[in-house]
């Protein structure tokens, strides 16, 4: 099977005619009939049923139509992608972010993506990282950025930082002390846990201490902004980045202490399809996105320690 074979049965099935499709390919009748032939000979079943007035599609043929527009269709965007490789970008693309990270470089990258290319249209889809990791896999996102993210075949991962994560609350049930605590004292404070999805291991990757904060845990939220409001309102302490309450420890309305023995900490990954064949727009808003998490560190905005890809 080759291109100029699918060419001519694509011009028979929507025109239902040799003749016509031989006009509208500018090439012999014989030729278009020797290549449907040998066409059907290597597939082994006929694609139309021949008749007095034209020519009609088998079941075979109504396929191989559905997976030569397909075909043709790839082929277009890849001539596309090749051509502007190096000119300028456009088009649409859906990058999945949780929101602390969404907090650290999103209007950075939105800012970015306006002024290197006017021409793209981006979308930030916020969700926790379990829930990102469903956009993900169900091509709701090119790509996303996730917390911890399960071994996966259907994925492919490049860590980018590890971040510490500490325990936050209300003076009122922390105290002012910069003290540090001990992991295992943390089930004596009132405890919340923000979920995430379809896992809960974006928190942090390791399961026997994870275990331990849920079952102690007696209020679990899937929303960003109920568990930063319980933390003001002293509801609860919870575990998590510095990153997602900056404002509030800044202004001294809640507390950070450092955990330790063992010092917890997750990692932020970049997360791809595996199936799916990076676009240059896709590879350069990857890359874009990287250059501003690496800034983002190196500059003291985020509290976290940049990774080499063979993590």
């Amino acid at each position: 099977m080759d291109l100029r074979q699918l060419k001519y049965f694509v011009a028979i099935y929507e025109l239902r005619n040799l003749s016509h499709a031989a006009d509208h390919c500018s090439v012999a009748q014989s030729a278009v009939s020797h290549h449907l032939a040998r066409l059907e000979d290597e597939l082994g079943t006929p694609l139309f049923k021949r008749r007095s007035r034209g020519m009609d599609p088998t079941a075979a043929g109504e396929r191989l139509y559905e997976h030569a527009i397909d075909i043709f269709i790839r082929l277009r965007m890849a001539e596309d992608d090749v051509k502007n490789g190096g000119k300028v970008l456009s088009g649409e693309i859906t990058v999945g972010m949780p929101y602390s990270v969404i907090k650290v470089i999103g209007v950075e990258l939105m800012r970015a993506v306006r002024e290197r290319y006017p021409s793209v249209t981006l979308i930030l889809k916020e969700a926790l990282s379990g829930i990102g990791f469903d956009h993900l896999v169900t091509e709701q996102c090119e790509f996303s950025l996730l917390y911890n993210p399960p071994q996966d075949d259907r994925i492919r991962q490049k860590p980018l930082l590890d971040e510490q994560l500490y325990f936050i609350g209300h003076p009122s049930l922390l105290g002012d002390a910069p003290d540090p605590l001990e992991f295992r004292d943390l089930t004596e404070y009132p405890l919340m846990l923000l979920s995430s999805g379809t896992f809960s291991r974006a928190l942090m990757d390791k399961p026997q201490l994870l275990h331990s904060l849920e079952r102690a845990s007696s209020v679990r939220l899937a929303s960003v902004a109920a568990t930063i409001g319980a933390l003001e309102a002293a509801i609860g302490c919870t575990v998590a980045p510095q990153v997602l309450v900056a404002d509030q420890l800044q202004r001294g309305e809640l507390v950070a202490r450092r955990i330790i023995n063992p010092e917890p900490v997750r990692t932020l990954y970049l997360a791809e399809r595996s199936n799916n064949s990076s676009s240059f727009l896709s590879e350069k808003i990857a890359q874009l996105v990287e250059e501003l998490v690496q800034d983002a560190v190196l500059k003291g905005r985020w509290t976290a320690a940049l990774l080499a890809a063979g993590k």
